[in-house]
């Protein structure tokens, strides 16, 4: 399960659809970026817009929960969804960048009975050297099909690549000057 389809959640997307995950859930608040997760393997996806997330969650594992989830937003309250709706020994990763000082909190009780973990991740907790090759062969295959998140804008149309971002109509802008 992916909590915000970003460039890096999509990343997390793709990364478990093509390590053959059975289950990949895309969760995000725009119907561009849930469409595209669905075009790039996510097998479910929940508008935490427009659906109550973890009855969505519930439904799609069956109440067993999630084995991992990954948080791109470094929001707070996602966070906590996201380990609400962790199953026995699931495992919540935070990719995204929060401010300095931000704080979540977690229910201690029934996630003794879990046993689930916590894990920051910091540039994708990998060996370069080894892992972009990987990439690069995956993306060969097609499996890993990074170019179709990315868009470029020239210098002067940075404001409209800040605005596509915002909106969901882009999900990597990238300004070429």
């Amino acid at each position: 399960m992916v909590f915000g389809t970003g460039a890096v959640g999509f990343g997390a997307l793709m990364a478990a659809a093509a390590s053959s995950c059975r289950t990949v859930i895309g969760v995000d608040v725009h119907d561009g970026r849930l469409e595209l997760a669905r075009e790039l393997g996510a097998t479910h996806t929940v508008d935490s817009a427009t659906q109550d997330v973890k009855a969505e969650l519930t439904a799609i594992t069956g109440g067993r929960g999630v084995d991992f989830a990954v948080d791109t937003t470094a929001a707070p309250e996602v966070l906590r969804s996201a380990a609400d709706a962790l199953g026995t020994r699931g495992m919540l990763v935070a990719v995204g960048v929060a401010a300095p000082g931000t704080e979540v909190t977690f229910e201690i009780g029934t996630s003794l009975m879990k046993g689930w973990t916590f894990k920051t991740v910091i540039e994708g907790s990998a060996v370069p050297q080894l892992f972009i090759p990987q990439l690069v062969e995956l993306w060969r295959r097609g499996r890993f099909p990074f170019d179709r998140l990315v868009r470029t804008y020239p210098l002067e149309q940075i404001e409209q690549a800040f605005a596509d971002s915002a909106s969901g109509a882009v999900i990597k802008p990238v300004i070429v000057f």
